[in-house]
């Protein structure tokens, strides 16, 4: 099966100490332009179209790799959509005119406003990141980029989140938010997780914020989870189509080279599949992703299952419960309300 979905993790490395880091044991070595090479070349034999996906640790650690990457796609003409996860700090004009020009699709980490955002995703000395975010963002802005924002919800910023609505429309360049559950691994094993009463409430005054502030200012942001159900609501299959690992159509890969499932189980053994030298054992990755769906049948018994797509294995295996996240429910069930009555756009496909 051709890969939809190649994560590279650039380095392991990052200036941040985000308290719910689950990457924070990772590997902090930077990958090798050979490395990222045959990892391109890797997703790229099939000629089907993909998302590479950059990460890291911080990935604009590795600039000059992600400028010779860059480069190497578009001199190939490989039909890949490229997109950057970053904690937005190290964002210069110069950077943001790179990629732009590289048409690099933009992420930014923020978990709230300022004193919210400090607390959860602090410098290794302990300031506060949010005015270099913030200005990383404005950068983008100054140029006529749109970007993303990424929120990782917690019982320390649950309570908060419609002010990272707020923030949003204050930046004016936002197009889309997503909210990213907390996964128990590294020093995310430390932080509580958001209660499911407290998502509840938290997702229903983000949605009623959502149509306030479209209704003042006639612009639209985007719910990432809301989006996904409007488009799995379209769906002709009933299996975890939206999870790349469980589908067997997605891979990430460290900064060594090793390739795994998913990113949430960098250097566990079980999840391995390969490395960028000798290929992906495609028979390990259809064992996993049997395996992995198989474990979450509790899934496929919810009346919601059509609409949502299944919880995060990932999430769920740390936990080991007889049942999915209820936060995770809550955040998925209160999207495939909203993506009802709200405008989102059916799924996107894959551009060149």
């Amino acid at each position: 099966m051709p890969l939809r979905m190649l994560v590279l993790s650039l380095t392991g490395n990052c200036n941040l100490a985000c308290r719910y880091c689950y990457a924070s044991g990772q590997d902090r070595r930077m990958m090798t332009w050979e490395t990222a090479r045959h990892a391109i070349d890797l997703a790229a034999e099939g000629k089907d179209p993909f998302i590479l996906q950059f990460s890291g640790g911080e990935p604009l650690l590795a600039l000059p790799l992600l400028r010779r990457i860059a480069d190497y796609i578009h001199t190939n003409r490989i039909r890949a959509r490229m997109d950057l996860q970053t904690n937005g700090t190290l964002m210069t004009k110069e950077t943001a005119v790179f990629l732009r020009s590289a048409r690099i699709g933009i992420g930014v980490s923020l978990d709230g406003r300022p004193p919210v955002h400090d607390a959860l995703r602090p410098y290794p000395d302990g300031r506060g990141s949010s005015a270099d975010v913030v200005a990383g963002i404005q950068r983008l802005g100054q140029r006529g980029i749109e970007i993303g924002l990424t929120c990782v919800v917690t019982a320390d910023n649950v309570g908060a989140l419609p002010g990272i609505i707020e923030m949003a429309y204050y930046l004016g360049n936002v197009r889309r938010i997503g909210f990213d559950l907390l996964r128990p691994q590294g020093r995310g094993a430390a932080v509580a997780p958001a209660r499911p009463k407290d998502m509840a409430q938290a997702m229903a005054q983000v949605f009623v914020l959502c149509r306030k502030l479209e209704r003042l200012t006639g612009r639209h942001i985007s719910i990432a989870q809301a989006e996904q159900a409007a488009c799995l609501a379209h769906r002709t299959d009933d299996g975890f189509s939206h999870c790349h690992a469980m589908n067997g159509t997605g891979v990430h890969i460290d900064a060594a080279g090793q390739i795994y499932a998913c990113s949430s189980f960098v250097g566990d053994a079980r999840f391995l599949l390969g490395d960028v030298e000798h290929g992906i054992h495609s028979q390990r990755q259809k064992e996993l992703a049997r395996e992995m769906q198989d474990q979450m049948t509790f899934c496929r018994t919810c009346t919601d299952f059509a609409g949502c797509g299944g919880a995060c294995y990932a999430r769920w295996a740390e936990q080991r419960d007889a049942a999915p996240s209820g936060t995770e429910c809550v955040l998925k069930r209160a999207a495939m309300t909203a993506a009802v009555h709200f405008r989102y756009k059916q799924c996107e496909e894959i551009h060149e």
